[in-house]
């Protein structure tokens, strides 16, 4: 998970891997797609992903919406993928213009309209008793910075094997954007103009495999980006590192603290955080969140039990070094009995 190139040998991106890439034969091969694009000014946000696993048959598509009035538009399916385009499923559709510069997002179709995000504690219950409106949405993202990844080596130079039941993310970039475009969810429509991020993994990927993570990208302005995680690995190993991006240069960071406030359903409510870039200057950022839902991966066991992980995604306000951005904060955690690891890790 640390593409830096200081703890392995990391294969450097090239265009192509802005497309989908061979399938492997194992069957956990996972490619996805994600982007979140959040207009501050006008209380706008959203984020979306396309998911392959072709050799589980299916894809995963996710649309979800943070609106001004503080309702939450969700919508997921898991359409039949055997192989396919991993850039469009269920009605929606990323369209590459140029290879790590322009794209477009679209989408046409249902949206599940809840007062909150919190509905989503039950999905069933979300998706069966509040209503189903139309929704487009039409966007145009631009590049702000470069992609930040790659794809991690053994030493001599074969893909990096995780090792069986550590799968999660072998082959992994970030990149800041801005965007604008329209959302119209149930006749209203929504201009947006904002900042955002996008992300691209492939390689098997097993969500129950680490006992947590935490994700905070925000692209403050064109000239000011950050993208830090933490993450404890399924053999122990706890890894902190993520990028700056600013004035033209891109930084690599691992010396990330945490402390984050949480309410009474263990819902990040704000965090305080605090790392060095290469050149050992220090950022303190602060988060606010302004709207979470929480999102379930649920894999069946071969004894019959369930393994469960807990996603929230968090449209946030960040502030860092005076600038005031817009962005999600990502907090993963494995959940048995119900325990959060994370949380129980403190962060």
């Amino acid at each position: 998970m640390d593409y830096s190139g200081i703890h392995r040998p990391v294969r450097a991106l090239v265009p192509a891997d802005d497309g989908d890439h061979p399938i492997e034969a194992h069957p956990f091969f996972n490619e996805s797609r994600y982007i979140h694009l959040v207009d501050g000014a006008a209380g706008v946000g959203g984020w979306f992903r396309i998911g392959r696993r072709p050799n589980q048959g299916f894809a995963e598509m996710t649309v979800c919406l943070y609106l001004p009035d503080g309702q939450v538009g969700f919508m997921h399916a898991k359409p039949s993928m055997a192989a396919g385009d991993g850039l469009a499923a269920a009605g929606l559709s990323f369209q590459i213009d140029a290879a790590f510069q322009r794209m477009r997002v679209r989408y046409a179709g249902p949206l599940c309209l809840m007062p909150d995000g919190r509905a989503m504690e039950d999905p069933k219950a979300a998706f069966k008793t509040h209503p189903r409106v139309n929704c487009t949405i039409a966007l145009q993202l631009t590049a702000v910075a470069p992609a930040h990844g790659g794809e991690l080596l053994e030493a001599d130079g074969r893909p990096y094997d995780e090792g069986e039941g550590r799968y999660f993310a072998r082959a992994h970039y970030d990149q800041s954007l801005r965007g604008s475009g329209l959302i119209t969810v149930d006749g209203r429509c929504h201009a947006v103009n904002g900042f955002g991020l996008r992300d691209h993994s492939w390689g098997p990927r097993i969500w129950q495999s680490i006992p947590w993570y935490r994700w905070f990208p925000c692209t403050f302005d064109e000239g000011f980006s950050i993208c830090l995680i933490m993450v404890r690995k399924a053999d122990g190993e706890h890894v902190e590192t993520g990028f700056v991006h600013e004035d033209g240069e891109m930084l690599h960071v691992h010396d990330i603290a945490l402390e984050t406030d949480y309410d009474a359903q263990h819902y990040p409510t704000g965090f305080r955080l605090r790392c060095s870039d290469e050149r050992g200057r220090i950022y303190a950022i602060t988060g606010e969140t302004l709207n979470a839902v929480p999102c379930r991966h649920v894999r069946s066991l071969a004894d019959g039990a369930t393994d469960t992980t807990r996603i929230m995604e968090s449209m946030t306000r960040y502030t860092c070094n005076g600038k005031v951005g817009y962005g999600l904060a990502e907090y993963m955690d494995h959940v048995a009995d119900g325990v959060f690891e994370g949380v129980r890790a403190g962060y």
